[in-house]
């Protein structure tokens, strides 16, 4: 178990003593303070303090205000306010939709009505034709890679 220091525990314990006077503590916590007061003097001296101070404001007698105390409601949102968030959500919808309008539209799992035939013709055989530079790169590389007659990662035989 691990020790702590007595600056830890005193903190603790003080704010468990500033607590105790409103009945904030539960049980546990009541006897862990109940029993470092009785080992630390200086928290106790502090704990009869807070409850000394608590007893006497709740025994003074209630003094009538000089002026009276109110509370500031929250004021409503100007319209020009209102107009501003309006625009600026505006403003992120029609951006959301560029954004979505200009992005393509995959073709797996939709049907023949949303393909448009001379886009996706157009949109295959640039795929095809990408597909098959790859394929000749690959080749290209491999053979080089014989030729010069090197190896795999780890020294392994190609």
């Amino acid at each position: 178990m691990t020790r702590f220091r007595q600056g830890v525990l005193c903190e603790r314990a003080r704010s468990w003593a500033a607590l105790a006077p409103d009945d904030e503590l539960s049980e546990l916590e009541h006897r862990l303070l109940g029993a470092h007061l009785t080992r630390c003097p200086g928290c106790s001296r502090f704990a009869e303090q807070v409850a000394a101070v608590s007893k006497a404001l709740r025994n003074a007698p209630m003094e009538p205000l000089t002026y009276p105390v109110s509370v500031p409601s929250w004021r409503r949102r100007s319209a020009f306010a209102r107009i501003q968030a309006v625009s600026a959500a505006a403003a992120v919808a029609a951006m959301a939709l560029g954004i979505a309008a200009r992005a393509p539209l995959p073709s797996e799992g939709r049907g023949e009505a949303f393909r448009l035939p001379g886009v996706v013709a157009g949109a295959m055989d640039e795929r095809r034709e990408m597909d098959q530079l790859r394929e000749l790169r690959r080749d290209l590389l491999v053979g080089a890679a014989r030729a010069v007659g090197s190896r795999h990662f780890g020294d392994q035989p190609a």
